[in-house]
């Protein structure tokens, strides 16, 4: 696929309700999703070490994620929790070896897809509240597991990316970390596009895809008006990830 096919508002609009209105593990009503509240995040161990250098991945990721999204994302530290006044985690990083992978999914996570442990190589997964709103969410790494096979980033990136409400996976989005045929590692120009139609304020949690489509069309056209189209791959590679792996 050459540059110019993705940058096309339809392909745009068409990958958006590919990636945030479907699922590919259970089915949706094709509605919006997102975070309507401050995240909060903490890292869980399970029988491991503390990991900075994973911790480092995370915190700089989820940190372009907010610079993308505009929506609040804060670490919670262990010192911060012993205080009353600070908010409690809604997002817990679980951190694991590849034996303890199955029982921390069946542990944490409210996933009913059979044999997750085994068809994965990580796992995201959120829960919704009446509103459509994301009100908790999970992300679990089977560190040894994505160490051997050289998919911390990509575990990293592309759950944790998900997890924000674009919770599908698909061959013909490209490029695109929600294409696993691909190898991508990193977020691409697509990926920013379709956060920042996510989180732009005109779009509200629990909206059909009769109502959001429109307001998405009318979104994309203003990003072609300010160039952002044309500028999403190098916007997104100066911040996140990029800099510091490339």
């Amino acid at each position: 696929m050459n540059a110019i096919e993705w940058q096309s508002p339809s392909y745009i609009q068409k990958a958006f309700n590919e990636i945030a209105l479907k699922n590919e593990y259970r089915k949706t009503q094709q509605r919006i999703i997102k975070w309507q509240k401050p995240i909060f995040y903490k890292f869980v161990y399970h029988n491991l070490p503390q990991n900075p250098v994973i911790e480092r991945l995370f915190n700089r990721h989820l940190q372009h994620l907010q610079q993308i999204t505009q929506h609040p994302i804060q670490l919670i530290s262990n010192e911060k929790l012993s205080s009353h006044r600070q908010q409690k985690p809604n997002l817990h990083i679980h951190l694991t070896k590849d034996t303890d992978y199955g029982r921390v999914i069946q542990q944490v996570s409210k996933s009913k897809v059979r044999n997750i442990e085994r068809e994965s190589h990580c796992m995201g997964s959120f829960t919704l509240n009446a509103q459509h709103q994301i009100e908790q969410a999970v992300v679990i790494i089977p560190v040894d597991h994505v160490y051997s096979r050289g998919l911390l980033v990509t575990c990293i990136v592309e759950e944790t990316t998900q997890i924000m409400g674009l919770p599908n996976d698909s061959d013909w989005v490209n490029p695109s970390i929600a294409n696993d045929a691909s190898r991508i590692e990193l977020l691409t120009g697509l990926d920013y596009l379709l956060l920042k139609i996510l989180y732009d304020s005109k779009l509200q949690a629990g909206m059909r895809l009769s109502q959001s489509e429109p307001i998405i069309k009318n979104i994309i056209n203003e990003f072609q008006k300010k160039d952002l189209i044309k500028n999403a791959q190098q916007q997104v590679n100066k911040q996140g990830l990029y800099p510091l792996l490339n």
